[in-house]
């Protein structure tokens, strides 16, 4: 058999017509180890290349091969048939029975007709592909095809390959994967190992993955990335506040500080307050504090006011109160439209949005008037409106408020003294220091009633957001045991702010089961947005708390809770599968509370992705549902807050036409976080929304509600004195906490127009703020080449008092007129008969008259002067 094996391969032509060898394959009377030896031969690609159409009929009986248990060639066998299926580009049955062959991931040299690379490089992008999917999936890994995998990890390593097994990693979620990569990199890192390690941290930290899985691959690199002769600390530190790795950032800092590396030192502090929660600085304050004390004490102390947050507060009010734009005109055109209780209510949230930080209340002030108009939460609102104003004003912030915080006894309701409590929370937004909680905490204790108890609540947690401080969480629960429905809904809310990210099973818990007791609607909204904020960024680790809030089949509450968890717990992660969940909602729940909160969730969840939230939410604009329509609109102002989309703008403008009120509301408020901070060169689209936005608050016939989210939606357009822009992400682009709750806040609003204002939380000055190494802003100027309109200030509205005001002819009637010319014809009479009069006397008396002929001139001059006019006047 071998001979003629040889002599048929060495045949002109090489081998063809591989009829009789088949024969030997499926006859059952030839020896084992002639059917071995013909095996051995079409594996090999020269016969094979000419013949596998041919052994592709007898695959039923080479597969007979593999299950004879003392057939010797098993290998042979399968791998044949492995072969004949890539030939027949089944690259699944490839893969299926190159496992069960002893595959080699490395492919023969290349001879005669053979290309074994091909066959080898196709099974294993089919092995790759199959266990993605089967990763994916989180479905059991075959032990041979794991096998395999190991054995392309350890080829692509040899030959120093180590992205392409970290992205493998990566895309199979496998750490063992990524570590074994990580460990392979030389002793001694090189620039090229250094970048490895910077695009796996960057790829860890912006990928969509499970959180404890993104802990694990920072904890890994950094730890090797340390090592770098050069390593970027702001990088590391930044991996620290994703793991909440407070300690560690304390070191790096003290350790910059030791080695006199102060610029570095600072500008990382500087990072640590723009992007880590309270509670996370308070625990690095604490930990520096425990450290050696240096020589130099001076550095130290800037650390902690940089850390403390007293200088970004500092530099960001004097760059609003500098550079404050805000039209004052615009506001009293505006005033002057408004026509009802809700108007009024709007322009006071809409003035504090526009003087957000600017510390000007010039509107209030010269309008006093029209303010003492406001009553009851009209009232509370107004006066909260100050702690916008001032915000980051903390030094003066009770002598600014003083006039209205309660003395020895509450004015009335209390509603001038809850405001005023909400404003001093607005004013520490974020930073919350102790003196500021202690004083409101004392405010919170004594308070009579339940707007000073409301307005104490939400000013406590806005003060306190994020800080996780059990001791003022319990003192807000003290008031929720009130069981009052106002004081309950903002108790709720301020629970839920102060754990924001940081949600636990005995919150959870305690929150749900209070949902299911109380019989206060306003206080389980409140519960489920304090839910939502408290269940921020967590993913997978409140998937338990999510799932059993939306089971919840005969509780809509619960479940619109557990929607609105679902969507702030993968904020900005783009996870595919919550926008699938999400979508399940719109379509199958009936309760329209849950369908809104699931379209909007949509925006939250792809916010770092506008493109994708387009093609995601693009046909629930035109949903029969207005809960739907709605959710839609938001949900494409949070994705592409400030960016100016004009794909977003296209799908949102037909709605503004919408039948129902609140879409067109929805319409009106999703434009303008779109359009924030955008001039006409950018988006082409701005000047002609902010004239249609005042044509609403004009229009007669426009719902109340539409005018109220046109006010809105002007003050957003104009936040910060035409000087900050709602952004939901941080310089490092992760989910920031103050964006995402503060908006998850505002959407509150529909509900309650108190929680508009918590849409400050999300807005970002628009500078760049340089200082020095005494943290002193230097004298500098810069040379910018670029078109100035791409920056200017959109133009200020015309006041009325300067317009040109046309005369109107008077409309004569025709008997007036007839009247009018008979008059003209007596006069002409009279004044004829007076001149036939004069001059009859004139020829009767003496011509001299006893004066010079000039002199005579002159008073007939002067008489024709006055005559003149006394005709103009």
């Amino acid at each position: 058999m071998l001979t003629l094996l040889n002599r048929w391969k060495s045949q002109p032509g090489g081998a063809t017509n591989a009829v009789a060898f088949i024969r030997v394959l499926e006859s059952p009377k030839s020896s084992v180890n002639d059917k071995v030896l013909v095996l051995n031969a079409f594996n090999d690609w020269d016969i094979l290349a000419n013949t596998w159409f041919e052994v592709a009929d007898a695959l039923p009986a080479i597969e007979k091969f593999l299950a004879i248990a003392n057939f010797p060639e098993h290998s042979a066998a399968a791998l044949l048939i492995s072969k004949v299926y890539f030939c027949l580009e089944k690259y699944d049955r490839a893969l299926e029975f190159a496992l069960r062959g002893n595959f080699k991931v490395v492919p023969s040299p290349r001879v005669g007709l053979g290309n074994d690379a091909e066959y080898v490089n196709k099974v294993i992008e089919t092995a790759i592909d199959t266990y993605k999917a089967l990763s994916a999936q989180h479905a059991t890994i075959p032990t041979k095809l794991r096998q395999l995998i190991d054995m392309i990890v350890a080829r692509n390593l040899d030959k120093r390959e180590i992205w392409y097994v970290i992205s493998l990693g990566f895309e199979t979620t496998n750490l063992e994967m990524i570590e074994k990569a990580i460990k392979s990199l030389p002793a001694e890192l090189n620039h090229k190992s250094q970048m490895i390690l910077v695009e796996t941290l960057n790829r860890a930290t912006n990928g969509p993955f499970d959180r404890a899985f993104r802990f694990s691959v920072i904890e890994t690199v950094v730890n090797t990335y340390k090592k770098c002769p050069s390593p970027d600390v702001s990088k590391i530190c930044e991996c620290y506040v994703l793991t909440d790795n407070a300690n560690a950032a304390a070191d790096a800092i003290n350790e910059l500080i030791s080695q006199k590396n102060c610029s570095r030192a600072y500008q990382i502090a500087f990072d640590l307050y723009e992007n880590a929660s309270q509670g996370f600085l308070e625990r690095v304050i604490q930990r520096l504090n425990q450290q050696e004390k240096l020589p130099d004490a001076i550095p130290m102390e800037r650390i902690h006011s940089i850390l403390r947050g007293h200088e970004t507060v500092k530099a960001y009010l004097d760059f609003f109160v500098r550079h404050n734009h805000t039209d004052s005109v615009l506001m009293e055109e505006i005033k002057e439209n408004i026509r009802s209780a809700s108007g009024h209510n709007a322009l006071l949230i809409a003035n504090g949005l526009m003087q957000y930080g600017t510390t000007c209340d010039d509107f209030l002030r010269n309008n006093l008037t029209w303010v003492s108009k406001a009553t009851n939460w009209n009232k509370f609102n107004a006066v909260a409106s100050l702690g916008l104003i001032h915000h980051g004003q903390e030094a003066s912030a009770l002598k600014v408020l003083d006039p209205y915080l309660p003395k020895e006894s509450v004015d009335g309701f209390g509603f001038k003294e809850g405001g005023a409590m909400l404003a001093y929370g607005l004013i520490h937004a974020k930073h919350g220091d102790n003196t500021a909680m202690s004083t409101l905490a004392q405010w919170l204790k004594t308070a009579e009633n339940e707007p000073v108890r409301h307005g104490a609540c939400l000013g406590f947690g806005v003060a306190g957001l994020g800080s996780s401080n059990v001791h003022n969480y319990e003192k807000i629960r003290e008031v929720l045991q009130r069981d009052e429905a106002v004081s309950g809904e903002s108790a709720g809310i301020a629970m839920g702010l102060i754990m924001a990210g940081n949600l636990n099973a005995e919150v959870f818990n305690e929150l749900k089961q209070y949902t299911v007791d109380t019989q206060h609607d306003k206080t389980q909204r409140g519960i489920r947005t304090g839910l939502a904020c408290a269940a921020f960024g967590l993913q997978g680790d409140a998937e338990l708390y999510i799932e059993e809030a939306i089971r919840a089949k005969s509780n809509p509450m619960l479940r619109s809770t557990g929607v609105c968890m679902l969507s702030m717990a993968y904020a900005g992660t783009g996870n595919p599968d919550v926008v699938r969940r999400l979508l399940e909602k719109v379509a199958t729940d009936p309760n329209l509370d849950v369908k809104r909160y699931a379209t909007i969730g949509i925006g939250f969840v792809l916010s770092r992705d506008p493109a994708t939230c387009l093609s995601y939410v693009s046909m629930l604009t035109e949903h029969f549902n207005g809960h739907v329509r709605y959710g839609a609109a938001m949900a494409l102002g949070i994705a592409c807050a400030g960016t100016g989309n004009m794909e977003a703008i296209a799908l949102i403008e037909p709605m503004i036409s919408d039948k129902e009120g609140y879409v067109r509301k929805g319409a009106l408020l999703s434009l303008a976080l779109i359009m924030s901070q955008q001039t006409d060169y950018h988006c082409p689209k701005v000047n002609g929304f902010r004239k249609q936005l005042l044509k609403k608050l004009s229009e007669k016939n426009e719902d109340s509600l539409v005018k109220f989210g046109a006010t809105i939606a002007i003050g957003l357009l104009d936040l910060g004195g035409q000087n900050a822009a709602i952004t939901m992400h941080n310089s490092d682009g992760q989910p920031d906490m103050g964006s995402m709750v503060g908006m998850m806040c505002f959407l509150h609003g529909w509900f309650w127009h108190s929680m508009h204002f918590f849409v400050a939380l999300a807005a970002k000055p628009s500078c760049l703020i340089l200082v020095n190494q005494n943290l002193k802003t230097p004298a500098m100027e810069f040379l910018c080449h670029a078109n100035v309109q791409r920056f200017y200030y959109p133009p200020k509205a015309e006041s009325k008092k300067d317009k040109d005001v046309k005369k109107i002819e008077t409309v004569v009637l025709s008997i007036t007129g007839k009247k009018n010319a008979l008059k003209k014809q007596e006069e002409k009479k009279r004044r004829e008969a007076a001149a036939a009069a004069t001059a009859a006397a004139a020829a009767a008396s003496p011509s001299t008259t006893g004066q010079p002929e000039d002199e005579k001139m002159e008073t007939d001059q002067a008489t024709a002067a006055a005559a003149a006019a006394a005709k103009l006047k």
